[in-house]
């Protein structure tokens, strides 16, 4: 609803992950399914949520998760199946 061409879950997560989550692994490890599910719920419900809570900050890896699962449950793949021949 904002116009933004970067979905805000995704704006929001990246930027506390540049600021908060320069840690090995970032987006490769999972983070706690509680924590992730929690945070998608905020994410559904509040538009923004306070990422830096404790429970965040903690388990940092739920933020990337979430980013990880946006992507998973696009209708489309980011890189379309129209231009799947072209990228390979």
């Amino acid at each position: 609803p904002c116009g933004c061409s970067v979905p805000q879950v995704l704006k929001s997560c990246t930027e506390f992950i540049e600021k908060h989550g320069i840690v090995d692994g970032i987006y490769r490890l999972s983070g706690i399914a509680s924590n992730i599910q929690k945070l998608r719920h905020e994410f559904d419900s509040e538009q923004i949520p306070d990422l830096t809570k404790d429970i965040y900050i903690q388990d940092i890896h739920c933020v990337g998760s979430l980013c990880k699962l946006y992507f998973r449950e696009l209708p489309n793949p980011l890189l379309t199946y129209q231009l799947y021949e072209k990228f390979s």
